[in-house]
C-alpha cells in the first residue's frame, strides 16, 4: 500500500531541519523556558513576604521599580520574617539571581546568533516589522528555519495555528474559532507581538479598531495576527524589509 501511494503522489514528505538549527531552536526554547520559570520563582518571592506580613518600602511601591539591584539588596538584609530563621527567602533569592544570570547568558548567546550569516539578512528584515523584537525574530527564524518550504501564506498561517476550525457533515460546512493545532512557541508569540504592533503602525491600528467594532477585542487581535503572519511570510519570501501596511475599509 506505501509502495502503491508514494507511486500515485499520495504521500508528502516530511520537512527535516539541518543539523546546525536544531540546536539553535533548543536555545531559544531554553530562554522562553527560563523566563517562565524566573516569573514563577519571583512570585514565590513575593508570596512568602505576603505571609510573613512583610510590606514593601515606599520606594518598591511601585511594580517597576520590583528586581532592582537595590530590591534585591533590600530582601537580603532588611527584611525580617515572622520566624526565627530566613531561610526559604535565602534560598528563594539564590534561586532567582541564578536563573537570572541563566537568562542573561542565553540572551547574549540569542543575539550572537542573530549576527550569524544564516540569520542576519532574515533577522533584519523581521526587525523592520512593528511589534516584532530580537526575541519573537529569533523564534520565528529558529522555528521556521526555512520559508520555501510553505507553499503559500494560508500555508504558512496554518503552521502558526492562525486559521479558523473547519468541520463537515455531508453538504454543511462550518468554521467555528481558531484552531487549537499549529506551533505552541510563536502562535501565541505573535499574537502579543500584534498588541504592540497597532499602537505603532497605522495600518494595522485602523484594522484592528475596525475588527473590533463587530466582535470582541481579542478575536479581532487574533484578525490582525493573521494579517501579520501574511506580512511576515511576504517580508521573508521576498527578501524585502516591511512597508507600512495599508488599511482599505
Amino acid at each position: 500500500k506505501l509502495a502503491r501511494a508514494l507511486k500515485s503522489g499520495l504521500l508528502r514528505g516530511i520537512y527535516v531541519r539541518p543539523k546546525e538549527n536544531i540546536d539553535d531552536r533548543s536555545v531559544i526554547r531554553i530562554r522562553k523556558t527560563i523566563q517562565k520559570q524566573l516569573g514563577g520563582c519571583k512570585s514565590r518571592v513575593k508570596h512568602l513576604l505576603h505571609n510573613h506580613g512583610v510590606e514593601f518600602p515606599e520606594r518598591f511601591e511601585k511594580p517597576g521599580t520590583h528586581w532592582s539591584r537595590a530590591f534585591i539588596k533590600w530582601l537580603k538584609d532588611d527584611v525580617v520574617l515572622l520566624s526565627s530563621t530566613r531561610l526559604s527567602l535565602d534560598l528563594l533569592i539564590v534561586q532567582v539571581e541564578s536563573m537570572r544570570q541563566n537568562l542573561l547568558t542565553v540572551t547574549r548567546e540569542m543575539r550572537r546568533l542573530s549576527l550569524a550569516d544564516r540569520y542576519s539578512k532574515d533577522f533584519r528584515l523581521l526587525m523592520s516589522i512593528p511589534g516584532i523584537g530580537e526575541n519573537t525574530a529569533m523564534c520565528l527564524l529558529t522555528e521556521i528555519c526555512d520559508i520555501s518550504r510553505f507553499r503559500n501564506e494560508k500555508q504558512f498561517a496554518s503552521y502558526l495555528g492562525l486559521v479558523p476550525t473547519c468541520r463537515s457533515s455531508g453538504e454543511k460546512v462550518a468554521h467555528g474559532k481558531k484552531t487549537f493545532r499549529g506551533n505552541k512557541k510563536i502562535g501565541p508569540m505573535l499574537v502579543e507581538s500584534c498588541w504592540i504592533a497597532i499602537t505603532r503602525d497605522h495600518g494595522l491600528g485602523c484594522a484592528y479598531s475596525a475588527y473590533k467594532q463587530r466582535m470582541t477585542g481579542q478575536e479581532a487581535i487574533i484578525r490582525v495576527a493573521r494579517k501579520m503572519s501574511n506580512i511576515i511570510f511576504s517580508v521573508l519570501k521576498t527578501g524585502n524589509a516591511y512597508v507600512p501596511y495599508q488599511w482599505n475599509e
